[in-house]
């Protein structure tokens, strides 16, 4: 074999090597167009379920509000409290006095 066929043969194997390596290029291409596209839809997936969450967050703190404010309407206001805390000693006393005078008005018949 001279020097000519062996420059053609070199040649061949390179132009083979070189089709190989367009050949992998393309699906290292297509690979990356995948992982772009996969990408994309787990960026709007992510996107969805964060969404999904701040309305299912959004929706339990205005139920807990609701409760919290339905809980408060039913409380007695502080004031109202110690208002009837001080007719309440009023009222004991009342009945105390009034215990011991129907007491000494039994003894004195």
């Amino acid at each position: 074999m001279n020097n000519e066929e062996k420059i053609l043969e070199l040649l061949a194997q390179i132009q083979k090597e070189q089709k190989e390596m367009r050949g992998e290029q393309q699906q290292i291409r297509e690979d990356i167009t995948g992982l772009k596209v996969g990408q994309r839809a787990m960026q709007e997936d992510i996107s969805a379920v964060k969404l999904r969450l701040e309305l299912d967050v959004e929706k339990r703190f205005d139920a807990v509000n609701e409760g919290v404010d339905a809980i408060l309407e039913q409380l007695t206001p502080k004031r109202r409290v110690e208002e009837m805390d001080a007719d309440i000693t009023v009222l004991k006393t009342a009945v105390k006095m009034l215990t011991q005078e129907v007491a000494e008005l039994k003894k004195a018949q």
